[in-house]
Order: C-alpha cells, then structure tokens, then sequence
C-alpha cells in the first residue's frame, strides 16, 4: 500500500527540485492541475482522478507545496489532501516533510514523511537521501519505512537514481520491501523525460470497504514515464505514463496536467 501513495515528480525527479533551486530562484510558485485515467484487468474497473498541485517559495531556501486529488478507485470515491515543505540548510544538506490525509479506504488516514539529502563528492554530483515514513490506515493497519536511495548528477543534464524502501506492516510484523532505479534528462524551463521502475513487495492493498476486500502479501512491479515540457518560460504541459502488474490484476493508464509558473 505504501508504494503507490505520491509517486508523481516535482521537476520529474523528486531529489531534482533542490538541485535545481539556484536555476529556478526566480520562480515564486507553481500551480498545476490535471487529469488521470487509468483502466484494470479481471474486473475491476477504472481509475478516474482531477487534480490541483501548487507551490510556493517564501525565500531562496524554503518552498511550500500542497495537493489536493479527486479520486474514484474501485467504485468508490475519495478526496486526498496533501502539505508539505522543503529546505535547503546550506550546499551540503537540504531535506523535506510532508503529510496527507485520504477519505476513503484506498486512501490511509494519515501518512508523514521527512528526507534528509546530502551532496557528497568534490563536485557535490552524488546525493544521498535518507528518509522515514509512517502509514496509518483506518482498520489499524501500519506501515513504518526507511527510505534509503543515491542520485548521481551526470555530464549532459542525465540524472541516475537508485534505492530501497524497507517497509514494515503490522499487525503481522510484514517486510514488504521495494527497490527502484530511475533516469532523468533535461533542462529547467526546457523539458524533462525520466524513467522509472519499482520492483518488491507489498504487505496488504485494498480493494473494497470490506474485510475480505483486502489482498496481502503480494510482489507487484511498476513502469513509468514523465515527460515535463515548457511551452513558454512560465507555463507548459505534464504527461505521466504508468504500467502496474500484481498476481491480481494489471493497471495501465495516463495523467495529463497543465502547469503555471509565476
């Protein structure tokens, strides 16, 4: 369950937004909203989503974030608000908190995050984050993970990520452990495409309000492609390609969303 919570990028790579902030100093906020469409097999329907994400940099360091999301998953309906901050402590050490809140059952009562990252090497091009997580679902369930990952900034604008989250569920004492390699290429104010691949386990996942409605202890992969595109310096266009597969069912679809920088 954990896995599939805030996976879409900021700046297509989540550790490129500090990375980027000397560039993009002079942007003040972002606001973007979209679109998400996505069909499963065996039965199970369609994911419909609209969107609203939004951005504010109240100093050269500091950039508040929020999301609120329309969902409708499995038959059901269900609204997502999300907050968050990030903050550049000095060239070496940036990091970032976040928490969320879901109405429905596919959404967790609650999740908090916070990342730590740290340049390393005489040309500050290797980046090392660790975080922790902590999932709260309404029937008690509990997801605590250590995010562990490495982001190498390439000649040629390429950045290589890779890492692992070590998820613990309870009741149960369930490891359910994902691992991930992602790439990145491009310029702010140009265009991103990145690539990204997770591979694990995951503990439970709901698919109903019910108590059978619930599949536990399962491998499941994931394959996406961003493509960030300014058609202007201020404004531009998102289009996210996701492939999912588990023993269940598979899961394919796309986001499109509309950005304004001010």
């Amino acid at each position: 369950m954990i896995r599939k919570l805030h996976q879409h990028f900021v700046c297509l790579a989540v550790l490129l937004a500090a990375g980027c902030a000397a560039a993009q100093a002079a942007t003040t906020g972002t606001v973007e909203a979209g679109l998400l469409h996505h069909s499963l097999s065996d039965g199970f329907g369609t994911w419909n989503q609209q969107f609203v994400r939004g951005s504010l940099r109240t100093s050269d360091a500091t950039v508040w974030n929020a999301d609120l999301v329309n969902a409708r998953q499995f038959g059901a309906h269900g609204t997502l608000l999300v907050g968050g901050v990030s903050h550049v402590f000095n060239e070496d050490w940036y990091g970032s908190l976040a928490a969320s809140h879901g109405s429905s059952f596919f959404y967790p009562q609650s999740r908090a995050d916070a990342v730590i990252n740290r340049k390393l090497g005489t040309d500050r091009n290797l980046v090392a984050t660790v975080g922790v997580t902590a999932v709260n679902a309404r029937d008690g369930h509990r997801d605590r993970s250590l995010l562990l990952g490495i982001s190498w900034y390439l000649p040629n604008a390429w950045v290589v990520q890779g890492g692992t989250r070590i998820n613990r569920s309870n009741p149960g004492g369930v490891m359910a452990n994902v691992k991930y390699v992602a790439a990145t290429w491009g310029h702010d104010k140009q265009q991103y495409i990145a690539l990204r691949y997770d591979m694990g386990e995951e503990a439970y996942q709901y698919i109903g309000a019910g108590s059978a409605d619930l599949l536990v202890n399962f491998r499941s992969n994931v394959i996406s492609g961003t493509w960030r595109k300014w058609l202007a310096p201020t404004y531009g266009f998102q289009l996210r390609a996701e492939a999912y597969h588990n023993p269940f069912y598979d899961r394919r679809g796309v986001e499109a969303a509309l950005f304004k920088e001010f």
